[in-house]
């Protein structure tokens, strides 16, 4: 009797402990099939893949890998593979200058040129805090670079890329007058950074930021040719199920350049969201900027803050080579959900929306959605009629930029062909009176002198804008 007594007690004090342990572990189970269920959506197991996280109230629900790190060797990716999440570093940069600030050593308000003296006078103000909600009105230096014939995977270092930018003679628009998304800007933090600090961007974020967080797998890629262990390899599609490596040879940080992995990720997204590490760092970050005219941006400091579902989000997107990434926060219901990818065709935004839903609370579909388009860069329409006396013969000529230094050929046979970049052949048209346009974002207006005689071709008419290639006949 006494034996059945001390079995029946044992049983009801420890039957809901195990039903407890039974029903967290079918939750636990029930999540990881549902994700595994979305991530197949969009990759197969033998194809370039990503890894994601999804962290609430400093818990790590789930993190893992999906499809190959590797194609040579067969690698899978695991939620320790490391990644380059390009445009997501904007806002670890941004904290770095808030830090910089704290110091003393940089005022967000101040005239860039106190760090810079390098920049041109412009005759407007630019401040680090133009720089940081990409309202500057510099030109964007990757634009720069491809007109320069300098591809994202070619091998370029800071320096060359500072020249370039310090040789530009005008900007795009008035500082604080408008919004275009600016690497340039972000590149130059990293500058100012290493300026007044005497470390590199890599060194003080390492010091400030992922040492005192333990993200012992994260650092600022300021040299292309560092071996990095564990590095998920990027790739682009090819087609028919075959892919290429797609990896830059650029050495310049600030606008991107971040490597980490999914772990080290969610731990500094808990850093934001618990705030109890630095008190207040979240909503620094998203300090308010607006226009000239008026106009509030949902960009802040290299995040974007919408609402979606009816839930407020602070988010962002990365895209370089054969990477994207995604980092969606609900800072309301301290929720996190990373996703990054090692395939240019990837759509991490859709993944961790997707993700959002099985965890995040009082979501609403079809509500309706405040979403920045801060990315977007629609193709500009003709502006004006067509001349009906165009004559591709006038335009042919050597074309110079002293500010790019670089030339261009337009040539007539008959259609007329832009080449010099890149040694290929571009074919140039009409779109409007005195306008040219042809492949990428090439838009040109003409410039004739008193006679009607082309003269130069000025490049832009959105961003960048306003450089200018003076003709030159050809003998």
């Amino acid at each position: 009797m006494k034996y059945w007594t001390t079995f029946i007690l044992c049983f009801l004090i420890f039957t809901p402990l195990l039903a407890q342990d039974v029903k967290e572990t079918a939750s636990e189970d029930s999540l990881e099939k549902k994700v595994e269920d979305i991530i197949e959506l969009f990759i197969e197991e033998s194809e370039p893949g990503c890894a994601i996280s999804i962290i609430k109230e400093g818990e790590v629900l789930l993190s893992s890998g999906f499809g190959m790190s590797n194609l040579d060797f067969d690698i899978p990716n695991k939620a320790e593979s490391i990644f380059r999440i390009a445009s997501i570093s904007k806002h670890i940069t941004a904290c770095c200058m808030l830090f910089l600030e704290e110091e003393k050593k940089v005022k967000l308000d101040a005239d860039i040129r106190e760090y810079l003296p390098e920049l041109p006078d412009y005759g407007e103000k630019i401040t680090i805090r133009h720089l940081l909600h990409h309202t500057s009105g510099l030109r964007e230096y990757s634009y720069l670079m491809n007109l320069c014939d300098i591809g994202e995977d070619d091998g370029w270092k800071k320096e060359e890329a500072l020249e370039l930018i310090f040789r530009q003679q005008s900007l795009d628009f008035r500082p604080g007058e408008r919004f275009s998304y600016c690497n340039t800007g972000y590149f130059l933090c990293s500058i100012i950074c290493e300026k007044v600090s005497g470390k590199s961007l890599r060194e003080y974020a390492h010091e400030k930021i992922f040492t005192p967080l333990e993200m012992e797998n994260s650092h600022f890629h300021d040299d292309s040719n560092e071996v990095v262990k564990n590095r998920s390899t990027g790739y682009s599609p090819l087609g028919k199920g075959r892919y290429e490596i797609s990896e830059t040879g650029l050495d310049m940080v600030g606008d991107g350049g971040l490597y980490t992995n999914v772990l080290d990720f969610g731990r500094w997204t808990h850093a934001l969201l618990a705030d109890e590490w630095k008190p207040g760092l979240l909503n620094k970050l998203l300090q308010d900027f607006t226009l000239i005219d008026g106009t509030e941006l949902d960009y802040k400091l290299g995040l974007s803050e919408s609402t979606w579902m009816s839930q407020r989000i602070v988010s962002h997107g990365g895209a370089w080579v054969g990477y994207r990434s995604n980092l969606l926060m609900f800072p309301d219901q301290k929720i996190a959900v990373i996703c990054f990818s090692n395939r240019s065709n990837f759509n991490p935004s859709s993944v961790t929306q997707k993700l959002a839903q099985l965890v995040v609370k009082n979501l609403i579909p079809n509500a309706e959605s405040q979403e920045s388009d801060w990315s977007e860069r629609p193709e500009k329409e003709a502006s004006s009629p067509l001349d009906p006396n165009w004559d591709p013969t006038d335009f042919v000529g050597l074309y110079v930029s002293d500010e790019l230094q670089v030339s261009w050929y337009l040539k007539s046979n008959p259609q007329l062909t832009l080449t010099g970049w890149g040694a290929k052949s571009y074919s140039i048209k009409q779109t409007g009176k005195d306008q040219l346009g042809g492949p990428r974002w090439l838009h040109l207006k003409v410039k004739r002198d008193s006679s009607g005689k082309v003269t130069a071709l000025e490049f832009g008419d959105g961003v960048p804008s306003g450089i200018l290639f003076k003709r030159y006949a050809l003998n």
